[in-house]
C-alpha cells in the first residue's frame, strides 16, 4: 500500500484518517492509494494559500511537488473556506492541468476528509459541503474490436521480449476476463484452478467483493504456459502465492502491467496507440462479450463486478456492429421503393 510508505511525510491525522479507510471502512488498497495522492496534493495548496501565497501565483508542477505537507495541522484545515477550496478547483485546472474527471476525484476525496473531520468534531465546519463537481460530458469508452484484440495478443506471443510467455498471460486475461489493473495484479496462484474438473479464477473487486469468473481454453492454456517458466519462491518470499512476478521476484506492480500493456499497443498500433491504455482492454472484453455473444447485460454486470447496472449500461451504447445489423435489416428505403413502384402500377 503506497500511503504507508508516505507516513513519515504526513501529518499523523492524516496518516490516522487514510488506516480508517482502509482497516475500518474496508475500502481496497488502490482506493486509499488514489485518496493519500489527492490529499497530498489537497494538503500542498493549503500550506502554500496559507503561509506562502505568494508562491501560487507562478509555482511550477515540478517545484509543487516537492511541497511538504507534514506541518500541516487540523487547525490549518479549520482556517479553509469554501471559497478556498474554490480557488484551489482553479489552481487544479489552471496550475496543474487537471481536467475536469480528476478535478471531480479530487473534490470528492477532499469531501470525504472533510465529512470524517467533521463528524468527528475535529472541525466546526465543512468547506467542501456546497461545492460542486464539474459536468464531465458522456465518453464512450475506448475499445479494440475483436480483429484488434487477435493482433495485439498475436503480438504479444511473437515479442523478442525475454517475458513474452508472461506478458501473453496478462494480456490474455485483460482481453477475456475484463478485470481492472488492480484485480489483475492481485491474482494469488490460489485464486486459480485450471484443473480437468473446473476452471476458475477468483476475482478481489472494488471494496474487498469477491466474484468468481469462468476461464476458458484460451486463457488456461496462457496461464499454464506462464506458469511453467514462473519463478518458484519460497514461502519466507512475502510475494511467494502472487501470480504474475516481476524480474525481482516481486508481484508485479500496477506501473510495470501499464508499461508492458503500453509497448505491445505500441508495437501493434504505432501512434494510433495513445488513444488506447490499460484499462482500454477491460473495455475491449466487455464490448466484445455484449456484441458478439449478445451477452445479457445483468451477466455482464456480474462478470465486470460493477455495483450498479447504470455502470455497465454504457457497454450498450457502443454496439456499432449490432446497431449496424438492425438498421441493414430494417431498409426503410425498401418499404419507399415498394409504395413508389406500387403507386405507378396503379397509374
Amino acid at each position: 500500500m503506497s500511503f504507508l510508505k508516505y507516513q513519515k511525510e504526513n501529518p499523523e491525522f492524516l496518516n490516522n484518517y487514510l488506516k480508517y479507510k482502509r482497516y475500518i471502512e474496508f475500502c481496497a488498497e488502490t482506493s486509499v492509494d488514489e485518496a493519500y495522492f489527492d490529499l497530498r496534493t489537497l494538503f500542498r495548496y493549503i500550506k502554500l494559500s496559507l503561509y506562502h501565497t505568494e508562491k501560487l501565483k507562478d509555482i511550477t508542477i515540478a517545484e509543487f511537488k516537492e511541497v511538504t505537507i507534514k506541518e500541516i495541522t487540523i487547525n490549518d484545515l479549520g482556517k479553509i473556506t469554501q471559497f478556498s477550496i474554490d480557488k484551489y478547483i482553479v489552481f487544479l485546472s489552471n496550475t496543474l492541468n487537471n481536467d475536469v474527471s480528476t478535478r471531480n476525484r479530487k473534490i470528492a476525496s477532499a469531501k470525504k476528509l472533510f465529512e470524517y473531520l467533521e463528524i468527528n468534531n475535529h472541525i466546526t465546519f465543512n468547506p467542501t459541503k456546497w461545492t460542486e463537481y464539474g459536468r464531465v460530458k458522456d465518453r464512450l469508452p475506448v475499445y479494440l474490436n475483436l480483429e484488434e484484440s487477435k493482433k495485439l495478443l498475436a503480438a504479444s506471443i511473437n515479442s523478442e521480449c525475454q517475458n513474452k510467455i508472461r506478458n501473453y498471460a496478462i494480456t490474455c486475461i485483460f482481453l477475456n476476463c475484463s478485470l481492472r489493473l488492480s484485480e489483475l495484479v492481485l491474482i494469488d496462484l490460489t485464486d486459480i484452478k485450471i484443473d480437468n474438473s473446473e476452471q476458475t479464477i477468483k476475482i478481489n473487486g472494488k471494496g474487498n467483493k469477491q466474484r468468481l469468473l469462468y476461464l476458458n481454453e484460451a486463457v488456461c492454456e496462457a496461464i499454464k504456459l506462464y506458469l511453467e517458466v514462473r519463478p518458484k519462491l519460497s514461502k519466507e518470499n512475502p510475494d511467494y502465492n502472487a501470480l504474475f512476478l516481476s524480474n525481482r521476484n516481486k508481484r508485479i506492480s500496477n506501473r510495470m502491467v501499464q508499461t508492458i500493456i503500453k509497448e505491445e499497443l505500441k508495437a501493434v498500433f504505432e501512434e494510433e496507440y495513445k488513444k488506447y491504455h490499460t484499462h482500454s482492454l477491460r473495455h475491449s472484453s466487455a464490448s466484445l462479450l455484449y456484441n458478439e455473444n449478445d451477452i445479457d447485460i445483468f451477466v455482464l454486470k456480474e462478470i465486470l463486478g460493477h455495483a450498479s447496472i447504470e455502470a455497465t449500461e454504457i457497454y450498450t451504447h457502443v454496439s456499432n456492429e449490432k446497431l449496424k445489423r438492425i438498421m441493414e435489416n430494417f431498409a426503410v428505403s425498401s418499404i419507399l421503393e415498394k409504395m413508389e413502384v406500387s403507386k405507378n402500377e396503379r397509374t
